[in-house]
């Protein structure tokens, strides 16, 4: 028989232990999951250099309340939105949240809290027309 010796070596590291890191922008995070009810039909409308949008809103019920959130849909969720969804459709809203201000006509400054969306799906069939009582 033979036998066979094992060596082990040890080694000493002379390296710094990791300290925490500062979050930076790129460990944000901006996403935003939605399932709701369409408050009113989609409606189309074209930029000045031919890009499809439609703002909608959705309802989500929180037990005895509810919020209402505006979400955009540009290209074909817009597209897809004004050809398929009708008021009181349920939806799944994917996507991120945008702060927008602006200077009304009476010089006012308004603000403007809305979901630009990534992804759009249809969760109740065309013929669903709302909660069922």
């Amino acid at each position: 028989m033979r036998s066979t010796k094992q060596s082990t070596t040890t080694k000493t590291s002379t390296e710094k232990p990791e300290t925490p890191q500062q979050p930076s922008r790129s460990n944000s995070v901006n996403q935003v999951t939605l399932v709701g009810r369409l408050v009113a039909d989609p409606q189309l409308r074209e930029t000045g250099n031919g890009k499809h949008v439609t703002t909608v809103r959705i309802a989500t019920n929180t037990g005895a309340s509810a919020e209402f959130h505006n979400c955009v849909l540009w290209g074909q969720l817009a597209d897809f939105a004004t050809g398929y969804l009708k008021k009181g459709r349920l939806v799944y809203v994917a996507g991120r949240i945008q702060t927008r201000s602006w200077t009304a006509a009476d010089g006012s400054t308004r603000n403007s809290v809305e979901v630009v969306a990534s992804r759009l799906q249809a969760l109740s069939s065309k013929s669903a027309d709302g909660p069922a009582a």
